[in-house]
C-alpha cells in the first residue's frame, strides 16, 4: 500500500463513490439494451434517435476524414449503413456510456489513451469470440468494452485519489494499477467497473462477465474467461510484445496457433481502432 494511504482513511470512500453514481442520459438505457440485441439497422437507428447527442456525432463520424464518404451523409440510417453495424454498435455504445462522466477533474487521466484501450479490448474480443463463440460476438464485443469503464468513473469521482494511482503506476507492470487504486481509493476499476454494470442495469451476462473478469478461472463463465484474456491481448499489442500461449484460452479450446490467429487480427485492426477512437473522443 502507498505509504501516504492508511486503511482507515479509505473506509469513507466507498460510500462516496456511490452516492456519485453517474446517470446515463434520457434514452441511453434503452439504447444500450436494444444494441445488446440483433436488431435491423432501421430500428437501431431509431434507437439511436433517442439520445440526439449519439445521434450526431454517428453522423459527424459518418461524414470524417475516418470514414470518408464519397457524399454527404445525411440521415442517421445512411450514417448507420455506412459505418455497418459493428462500428455503430461499438461508438453508439462508447459515447453513451462517456457522456455522464467528465474525467477532467483528473489531469493526470487520458481520455484518449483510455478509449483507444477500449475500443481495442472490444476488438481483441471480436477475434477471441470469433474462434471461441461465435453466437456471442456481439456481447464479447460489449464486455470487453465496458469493462474497464470505472475507470473512467473513478477519475471523475475521486480525481486526486485516481491521478497519485496513475502517475505510481505510468509504466508498471500489468494489475499494478487495479492495486493501487484499491490501496488509494478503496476499490480498483475493475471493481468500480462491476458496480456501474449493476447500478445501471446492464444486463445480466454483462455484469457476470464485467464483475469476474480478475477471477476468471475455470469456473468463470467463457464471456468473463474470454473478456479477460482479450483485455491480456490487448495490453500485450500495446506493450509491443510477442504474444505467448494463454492457459485461459487453452481451457477454451483455442490452441497456440489460433492464438496466434486473433492476435495477428487484433494488431491488424490497431491504426484502424486507434483513428476510429481519437475521431470520436479527440477534445472530449
Amino acid at each position: 500500500m502507498p505509504e501516504h494511504a492508511r486503511p482507515q482513511d479509505l473506509q469513507p470512500l466507498r460510500p462516496t463513490l456511490r452516492d456519485r453514481v453517474p446517470v446515463l442520459p434520457p434514452g441511453a438505457p434503452y439504447l444500450l439494451r436494444a444494441l445488446h440485441e440483433d436488431l435491423p439497422f432501421n430500428e437501431i437507428a431509431r434507437a439511436i434517435e433517442r439520445v440526439p447527442s449519439v445521434a450526431g456525432r454517428l453522423l459527424a463520424l459518418a461524414n470524417s476524414a475516418w470514414s470518408s464518404p464519397i457524399s454527404p451523409v445525411t440521415s442517421l440510417e445512411a450514417a448507420c449503413s455506412r459505418l455497418g453495424l459493428r462500428v455503430v454498435r461499438t461508438a453508439s455504445i462508447a459515447l453513451a456510456v462517456a457522456q455522464p462522466f467528465n474525467p477532467a477533474r483528473c489531469p493526470a487521466f487520458d481520455a484518449a489513451a483510455f478509449w483507444i484501450s477500449a475500443l481495442l479490448n472490444a476488438e481483441a474480443a471480436n477475434a477471441l469470440a470469433q474462434r471461441i463463440q461465435r453466437d456471442e460476438v456481439s456481447t464479447a464485443r460489449t464486455a470487453a468494452l465496458l469493462s474497464n469503464l470505472g475507470l473512467l468513473w473513478l477519475a471523475e469521482a475521486l480525481p486526486r485519489e485516481t491521478g497519485a494511482a496513475l502517475e505510481a503506476t505510468h509504466d508498471g507492470p500489468p494489475g499494478s494499477l487495479d492495486r493501487h487504486l484499491e490501496a488509494l481509493c478503496g476499490l480498483g476499476y475493475i471493481e468500480a467497473s462491476a458496480q456501474l454494470a449493476e447500478a445501471w442495469n446492464l444486463p445480466e451476462v454483462l455484469q457476470e462477465a464485467i464483475a469476474s473478469q480478475q477471477r476468471a478461472d475455470a469456473q468463470a463463465s467463457v464471456l468473463a474467461q474470454l473478456v479477460s484474456a482479450a483485455t491480456s491481448m490487448r495490453a500485450t499489442l500495446q506493450r509491443d510484445s510477442g504474444w505467448t500461449e494463454d492457459l485461459r484460452l487453452l481451457r477454451l479450446g483455442l490452441d497456440p496457433a489460433a492464438q496466434q490467429a486473433a492476435f495477428a487480427q487484433l494488431k491488424f485492426a490497431q491504426v484502424r481502432t486507434v483513428e476510429l477512437a481519437e475521431t470520436l473522443f479527440a477534445g472530449h
